[in-house]
Formats: C-alpha cells, sequence, structure tokens
C-alpha cells in the first residue's frame, strides 16, 4: 500500500513536470489542495533536494 504522502508527493511532482515553474497556489489549485498545503508540501521536497523554490513575491501585508 502506498502512503498518502507518497501518492501526494508523485502527483505534485507530476504537477511539476506538466507545468515546469509554477506557484504553490497553482499546484495547490490542481491537486485541490490549499496553497498553505502545498507550500508545506513543497517545502518537505525543496529540503528532500527534489524540487527548487526559486521565486518570492513581496506581499503587501
Amino acid at each position: 500500500m502506498i502512503e498518502w504522502s507518497t501518492e501526494l508527493e508523485g502527483e505534485i511532482l507530476n504537477c511539476l513536470r506538466q507545468t515546469g515553474i509554477t506557484t504553490p497556489a497553482e499546484v495547490g489549485r490542481r491537486l485541490r489542495i490549499s496553497e498553505a498545503a502545498a507550500q508545506s508540501l513543497l517545502t518537505i521536497l525543496v529540503q528532500e533536494g527534489k524540487v527548487r523554490m526559486c521565486l518570492v513575491e513581496l506581499t503587501s501585508a
């Protein structure tokens, strides 16, 4: 049995293969999870060396 986290990781990686450079919000939208959940999962993938984050944006807050 595949753990849900392993399955979700595969879905994220497939999403990135299809879209190339994208935002956590877009990953979340495509996978039907929140932007915060996508960001958290992407952070784990960054720490594991599986993906690279290369853009940041200043918010108006």
